[in-house]
């Protein structure tokens, strides 16, 4: 018996199918024809409610869009640039922070520090008062890169736009998305949902999953805004996908402007534009944009010359979004899709396998084999490795994470490092010798000590009661690191709440007089100052 599209979507997600259980909320439609509307397992596992199609979720990331349409209205209102410096709306930045754009936080180019990252790097997932995180961009006096040198994500910047959209409407950003997106658009069941402290009724609880089993709840560290913070539905989804291509309250020009790629300073193009990506997967172009929360995901997801729309909201840290819409779109165009990449063959992690670093910019990659498949690691996060040629290997996900990879090897043939091409840099990460010859301990114990970062307003204590620990001691909160070396100078971090896969690494810069510092990276920050705090300060 051939099964309809919609039988095929339902068995995906078959095993969701549960009463003991958080689940997902999904909507599918195929020109204009709804093909799945439904919710599976438990919107809550202390009332008992289930999720229904009408059940409120949290969007995460998916709401930048929102803040960058919010900002272009605004634009060609002629109430705001989003090409001065936005020192002009936050005169309180210092003069380093103030001479970023608005273009530059909504396409994540902006380079400055991410508040949540440094949040969770000293407070771990301690609450953050509502001021916290324009608070810490007010704080930094360095700088991640250069306006417009790299893509970085960067929450931070969605913050700093939320800020000046409040100021120039002069009232709330929740209020000013209502009465500007959400009622001309009839989007009656989405809201601004800024923290999850304040009830919303008919939302469903996040839930993060235990190693051990079982889930306890998702709580969000701060208020949420631009960056993050709407809750919707299925159905008020489908409907502000279906105006983002065709428009109503906005020109047309306005939705492709969100989706053009953007520029770097060296000419490369990237496919993220505003709080969007467009681009072409195994040879369908889409158009997405996922969102992550604390025991939650969603993904929003378009193939418009299919005629296909795609909303999936999970409430469970398990089950991901992007994983499941993915399929989805298989499902429904596997009979035109392209082929899929050839996965890198998982025997090579014998020849390629351990640790790569890059003492240039603080990098770390490791090769690993998970679950039969090969993947490039970094600072924790698993990328399945393709296979491009003999020598090269590379990371394409459905995803703003590319990345191209270069065996290099030495006179015997051994792989001795990998050239990592970014955004079109180049990078050389040396491969790291599993039996090197230092004492590793006596490695750590040269970092021992306290340390000071103004940027994190943190103190920072390693070694005391056991050499592979460090302390951050932040402004609202801790959190606690195990250490382990990597290299002589550096080792490898990673926070031992297991709530939190935070990752990164510490690197030891000697000074010509006294202990010198420590230079702390992680995924979304590089090259975090610690000053060596004296015994008696």
């Amino acid at each position: 018996m051939t099964l309809t599209d919609t039988q095929k979507l339902e068995a995906l997600l078959s095993g969701l199918h549960r009463n003991d259980a958080p689940g997902l909320i999904a909507s599918v439609q195929r020109q204009g024809r709804i093909l799945l509307r439904q919710g599976y397992g438990m919107a809550s596992l202390d009332s008992g409610q289930i999720n229904t199609p009408s059940t409120r979720m949290r969007i995460g990331s998916t709401t930048k869009h929102f803040a960058c349409a919010l900002a272009l209205l605004l634009r060609n209102e002629g109430m705001l640039s989003i090409d001065e410096p936005v020192a002009r709306w936050l005169p309180e930045l210092p003069a380093s922070q103030g001479n970023r754009t608005l273009r530059h936080f909504m396409n994540h180019t902006g380079g400055t520090r991410d508040y949540l990252d440094l949040s969770l790097i000293s407070n771990g997932m301690a609450i953050v008062p509502a001021d916290g995180a324009l608070g810490y961009q007010c704080r930094q006096q360095e700088e991640n890169f250069a306006p417009g040198e790299q893509f970085m994500y960067n929450n931070g910047g969605y913050r700093m736009l939320s800020a000046v959209l409040e100021r120039v409407l002069g009232v709330p950003l929740a209020q000013g998305l209502r009465e500007r997106l959400f009622e001309p658009l009839a989007m009656h069941d989405t809201f601004l949902w800024v923290t999850d402290m304040d009830p919303l009724l008919g939302s469903a609880t996040s839930h993060v999953a235990k190693p051990e089993g079982g889930f306890s709840k998702g709580i969000f560290p701060s208020v949420i805004l631009g960056e993050g913070g709407i809750a919707s539905t299925l159905d008020d989804m489908q409907r502000w996908i279906t105006h983002l291509l065709s428009p109503r309250i906005w020109p047309q020009a306005l939705s492709e402007e969100m989706l053009a790629p953007t520029r770097l300073n060296n000419g490369f193009l990237h496919p993220y534009g505003f709080g969007l990506i467009g681009e072409t997967w195994r040879g369908v172009r889409i158009i997405h944009h996922a969102g992550g929360v604390v025991g939650g995901t969603c993904q929003m997801l378009a193939a418009p010359e299919h005629g296909i729309q795609i909303i999936v909201m999970s409430n469970r840290s398990d089950v991901t979004a992007t994983e499941v819409a993915q399929k989805m779109l298989t499902t429904l165009l596997e009979e035109v899709l392209a082929p899929t990449d050839t996965p890198a063959n998982p025997e090579l992690v014998e020849a390629l396998g351990g640790d790569y670093y890059c003492a240039a910019n603080g990098r770390h990659f490791s090769i690993v084999r998970r679950d039969d498949a090969l993947f490039l690691q970094h600072f924790g996060l698993p990328l399945p490795l393709m296979q491009s040629s003999p020598g090269a290997l590379r990371v394409n996900l459905l995803s703003i994470i590319a990345l191209e990879v270069e065996l290099v090897e030495n006179g015997a043939g051994e792989v001795v490092a990998i050239d990592v091409t970014e955004q079109g840099n180049c990078f050389r990460c040396e491969r790291i010798d599993a039996h090197g010859g230092h004492d590793e301990r006596g490695d750590i114990g040269r970092f021992a000590g306290r340390w000071r970062s103004e940027d994190l307003g943190a103190d920072v204590v390693i070694g005391e009661g056991r050499p592979e620990r460090m302390e951050v001691a932040g402004l609202y909160g801790r959190n606690i690191f195990r250490l382990e070396p990597l290299r002589l100078g550096t080792l490898l971090m990673k926070s031992e709440d297991p709530t939190l896969p935070l990752y990164g690494t510490l690197r030891l810069v000697a000074a010509q007089k006294g202990r010198g510092e420590l230079l702390l990276d992680t995924a979304r920050t590089r090259g975090l100052r610690l000053a060596p705090v004296a015994p008696h300060d």
